[in-house]
């Protein structure tokens, strides 16, 4: 059941080679249009440990391949192409809007960040 749900949320969030977590300036209802901005970093970092540990369980190196894609968002690999991560601070900033990031940089964005670094470690 764990595998089935995951594979719903990856056909809902990853388009081709990057990873487009579900917005949150407004609902995602059943049959309805999904959001796509105001995307968060402890979503990403929810979605790199879930498909973390579904590698660990299945094998299935298809799930370790779309943790680092997922990961990547934070560097760059979004829909703005632009960098959330700061490598500047060490900190994370809030978000992506619909035309820019949120430039601010919560606690909660930079431990997302550290948290999803730490589960693609070895």
């Amino acid at each position: 059941m764990a595998e089935k749900t995951l594979n719903f949320l990856i056909a809902h969030t990853f388009k081709g080679t990057i990873y487009i977590p579900v917005g949150q300036s407004g609902w995602f209802p059943k049959e309805g249009v999904r959001q796509y901005f105001d995307q968060q970093p402890e979503d990403t970092t929810a979605t790199v440990e879930a498909l973390n540990v579904m590698f660990q369980a299945t094998g299935k190196k298809h799930y370790k391949e779309l943790a680092n894609i997922a990961f990547n968002w934070f560097l760059g690999d979004n829909i703005l192409g632009q960098v959330v991560y700061d490598r500047t601070t060490g900190g994370c900033y809030d978000g992506i809007g619909e035309k820019f990031i949120n430039l601010n940089q919560g606690a909660e964005s930079t431990i997302s960040y550290l948290f999803a670094r730490l589960c693609l470690e070895d």
